[in-house]
């Protein structure tokens, strides 16, 4: 069992690294982008991924309410808590990418759209935060209704059983649900409105604006947008970081067979 805690926790290690990788990345676009901008210019994205479906308002309704409903479905089983957390992050990446169609919809046609509309965008990279981190704070909460079930029922399992629950939720939550989060919403939603919006409708204002008004505007743009990119990056990096380290405690208690996990979990 030692052995796959420390399995756990390299794991952990290597993910957190990658995602420090990417950030080193994001930070030297921003600055080539940056020189780009002021000449005038604009620059690809590369390839954008599968775009996501817009979703009516009345299927997605109140995503946020639904999300916490679906994150309390069947609290009294391990298997039941994490599909409502998968089901919860589910809700939320639909919800924002919903979101983003109705902007694009009514701001991404053209630069006269966008001036008219502009406050939807940012209200979006408003939303997709406040959306997010209530979707971190949740899980983190429904992780510890996890543990705490599972200490309840570890002194009748045995200890392959009870590394097999954790090892479950370490790869259903911190390994897929926060990896298909940080895909659809850092990666493809924001390369969605950088392709839209910075390389697609900022093109237009050098039609009728000056030349120096158009290149301002397109790097205010650009630097709303990379801001609230890497907001969203620090907030889940810093979620999914907490729920490693309760991981990693709670492991530690269940080995010495410690299940008061309130030390650990409070």
């Amino acid at each position: 069992m030692m052995k796959s805690m420390e399995d756990s926790r390299v794991a952990g290690a290597a993910s957190i690294v990658k995602l420090g990788c990417v950030a080193v990345v994001l930070i030297a676009i921003v600055a080539l982008a940056g020189c780009s901008a002021q000449q005038g210019t604009t620059q690809t994205a590369g390839d954008q991924g599968a775009q996501q479906q817009s979703m009516g308002a009345s299927a997605s309704g109140d995503a946020t309410g639904a999300a916490k409903g679906a994150a309390q479905q069947d609290a009294n089983t391990l298997d039941g808590i994490i599909a409502g957390i998968e089901a919860d992050f589910e809700s939320t990446e639909a919800d924002i990418a919903a979101q983003l169609e109705d902007v694009k919809s009514k701001a991404g046609g053209s630069y006269a759209d966008y001036s008219a509309n502009k406050d939807l965008l940012a209200n979006w990279f408003t939303n997709t935060q406040e959306k997010s981190s209530a979707l971190f704070t949740r899980t983190s909460d429904n992780a510890k209704k996890y543990y705490t079930l599972l200490a309840q029922q570890a002194p009748s399992m045995s200890s392959d059983d009870i590394d097999d629950a954790m090892k479950a939720f370490y790869r259903a939550v911190y390994d897929d649900a926060y990896k298909e989060m940080y895909r659809s919403v850092y990666t493809d939603a924001y390369k969605d409105v950088y392709r839209t919006f910075y390389s697609g409708v900022m093109k237009d204002a050098y039609d009728v604006k000056p030349y120096s008004e158009a290149s301002d505007e397109q790097s205010d743009l650009y630097r709303t947008m990379s801001d609230a990119q890497s907001d969203f990056y620090q907030a889940m990096s810093d979620a999914q970081s907490d729920l490693y380290t309760m991981h990693s405690d709670v492991y530690g208690e269940l080995y010495d067979k410690n299940y008061d996990l309130s030390k650990v979990l409070d």
